[in-house]
């Protein structure tokens, strides 16, 4: 048997089912401590959704995902990726459970992701742009995705499933202000005003989206997108 071959049944050996016996003993105790690392590593990623669906249930979903997706990444950070995704499938009855665990991950891509200095309102009118053409770069972490239930109560410690009601259709918003992550719930007419800017558009073109009955309500939007820290620079293109 040549090295690869070798390695690639040690693999299949370790990700196999519990159908499979080991070959050994010695398999048998590196099996098992594999996924019990791995097990882990879910739960310390997805502590708020262990909560929320209960010990049993979350060691079984993981034990789905420990079988299904194999690491594919040097560093254990980076296992958990798709486990939102599964869980969506998993708890498809209570699609609250996979929205806290994508907020889960992303807040913690949102604090490991690399600097970036946050754009101020002082240091954007110190740089007198050209507001047509300005175009800025999204914050450290930035990313969104549609919600349907109130996932600042989940976040925040709600326990009570009769007390979780599902809400009008939001965008959940990541981003990392300086060195914590930070989220909110966004309305949709606010996030179609926000989006063509994290999407590149230059300030005009998103302005002239809301027409000129919306730009006092742009521009106040705006203000307090940049007291967020939702940007951290102006893009080099508008310089």
């Amino acid at each position: 048997m040549t090295l690869l071959a070798a390695q690639r049944a040690f693999v299949a050996e370790i990700a196999a089912d519990d159908d499979l016996p080991s070959s050994s003993l010695g398999m048998a105790i590196y099996r098992n401590a594999y996924r019990g690392r791995l097990a882990d590593a879910l739960a310390v990623s997805f502590e708020r959704t262990r909560r929320w669906v209960g010990e049993e249930m979350f060691e079984l979903a993981a034990a789905h995902y420990i079988l299904t997706h194999p690491p594919q990444s040097w560093t254990l950070d980076a296992y958990g990726a798709d486990f939102p995704e599964a869980l969506a499938e998993l708890f498809a009855d209570d699609p609250e459970v996979a929205e806290l665990a994508w907020l889960e991950w992303h807040m913690q891509q949102a604090f490991a992701a690399p600097d970036r200095a946050t754009l101020t309102g002082e240091a954007l009118a110190a740089a007198e742009p050209d507001w047509e053409q300005l175009r800025l770069a999204p914050a450290a972490g930035l990313t969104w995705r549609e919600v349907n239930h109130d996932l600042a109560a989940l976040w925040h410690g709600l326990t009570d499933r009769s007390a979780l009601a599902a809400t009008e259709p939001a965008v959940l918003l990541i981003w990392r202000k300086d060195l914590s992550p930070h989220f909110r719930l966004l309305s949709p007419d606010e996030f179609a005003a926000l989006e063509p800017l994290l999407d590149g558009a230059s300030f005009g073109e998103a302005a002239s989206q809301v027409g000129e009955a919306g730009l006092a309500r742009f521009g106040q939007l705006f203000a307090k997108w940049l007291s967020e820290g939702l940007f951290s620079a102006i893009d080099s293109q508008s310089q």
